[in-house]
């Protein structure tokens, strides 16, 4: 081994964190976190039910479901920068678009195309796809980190929307969230996106070059076949379980201000729940995410599902305020552990170079337990009057899930695969 060249920038793994960071903050803002807030302005502009807005936001689901095992291949492949920047620019003009909107299948069709599939180009998937091609030793709390953008996202933009919608109504919130994710975000994808560490000379984890350096042959990508992938234990068993703990963040971010609303809160406090919900995930991303560079991280996946069980418990409890917030506060924890783990699985089960394929055949897969959990939520609503079965129905999913994730084998111990993976790159 020798060190790198001199000549050669200083490791960029983080500035890809920082990237990635940034990809997660617009995505939860744009696509996910500020969607609740909107439900009841659009139920009173267009007449209808809270059903079919929780359609539309799983067809969106849909529509990236779909899209993702392509889009997995591209990202091991091609570009992660020019990926990345076509994603920003289709789903800001879409939102743009949505603002201009005067039927309700409008909304429909340009949110379940220009801004789901814009949204899954920069998303989730090619920022931790980004990440885990800079990071093995430290990938947990690199991806803990990445993920946390999410976070901050989620605390930040329903507050913001409800100030907004209340102050200049929905169509302007829209536009502001259209015009201010681009130049956010559109810079950082530009100048400090790099898709894998060989592209500039560099090892992940910053680790010294071997001698000759390091080339571009390296960067080879050794995907798997479809059906060898669909026969895997280790993939049925991640994927379907991961997928029913999905559900949770899916149905909170849609259906969790309603909730308050309905419990007689004001707009403003029924948003301001995000914010324990944004905190305590910001806490669970960065500590299981460090953690599981150290433990097993399957052990920290099952705490988190007892974590999400008991926050959905507080609210079929008919909380009052201080207990909303608890809630929040446990749903947020969970899912936040969720994320970072999720990922770091996914690396020592699987060779590092098909991350992205792994990640989207997985979407693929799990499609319709994702996409139909809001408007199975929502036709629970309409149904009942109450959110009591949608709510206990999430309950059951995370003991499904804790099930599912009893059957994980890490054929090696944790750590000696960890070695394995770091030895290949």
């Amino acid at each position: 081994m020798q060190p790198p060249d001199a000549s050669l920038p200083r490791f960029l793994g983080w500035r890809m964190v920082f990237a990635g960071f940034v990809a997660q903050f617009v995505y939860s803002s744009m696509s996910l976190s500020a969607f609740g807030v909107f439900v009841m302005p659009l139920e009173r502009e267009f007449d209808t039910s809270r059903a079919s807005l929780s359609a539309a936001f799983g067809l969106s689901l849909l529509a990236m479901g779909s899209f993702a095992p392509v889009l997995g291949r591209w990202i091991d492949r091609g570009s992660l920068r020019r990926i990345m920047l076509a994603g920003l620019v289709l789903a800001s003009v879409g939102t743009c678009l949505l603002s201009r909107a005067t039927a309700l299948w409008q909304l429909g069709v340009v949110f379940c195309t220009l801004v789901a599939f814009g949204t899954a180009l920069y998303g989730p998937l090619p920022s931790m796809a980004l990440v885990a091609n800079w990071f093995v030793r430290r990938r947990g709390i690199a991806l803990g980190v990445t993920v946390a953008g999410a976070t901050l996202g989620g605390a930040l933009a329903p507050a913001l929307a409800a100030l907004l919608i209340d102050q200049f109504g929905w169509r302007s919130a829209l536009l502001a969230f259209g015009l201010g994710s681009l130049a956010l975000a559109a810079p950082v994808f530009a100048f400090g996106v790099v898709s894998r560490p060989a592209e500039v000379g560099q090892r992940p984890d910053g680790d010294a070059a071997p001698e000759g350096g390091v080339s571009r042959a390296g960067m080879t990508v050794h995907a798997y076949a479809t059906s060898e992938l669909l026969r895997d234990r280790n993939f049925l068993v991640l994927a379907l379980g991961t997928a029913l703990i999905f559900t949770s963040p899916i149905v909170a971010t849609l259906h969790l201000v309603p909730f308050a609303e309905g419990l007689g809160f004001s707009r403003q406090d029924a948003a301001f729940v995000f914010t324990p919900v944004a905190a305590c995930s910001l806490l669970g991303k960065l500590a299981f995410g460090a953690v599981s560079d150290r433990v097993d991280p399957r052990h920290a996946l099952r705490l988190a599902v007892l974590v999400l069980v008991a926050g959905w418990l507080v609210l079929l409890a008919d909380p009052d305020y201080p207990r909303l917030l608890l809630a929040g506060a446990l749903l947020g924890l969970g899912i936040g552990a969720v994320v970072p783990l999720h990922g770091v699985l996914i690396g020592l089960c699987f060779r590092a170079e098909a991350f992205g394929q792994v990640m989207g055949l997985g979407g693929l897969l799990t499609l319709p337990i994702i996409a139909g959990a809001n408007p199975i939520a929502g036709w629970l609503y309409d149904a009942t009057g109450s959110y009591r079965a949608g709510f206990g129905l999430e309950v059951g999913c995370l003991l499904g899930a804790g099930l599912f994730f009893s059957a994980l084998r890490v054929g090696a111990p944790v750590a000696l695969a960890r070695a394995d993976a770091t030895a290949l790159r």
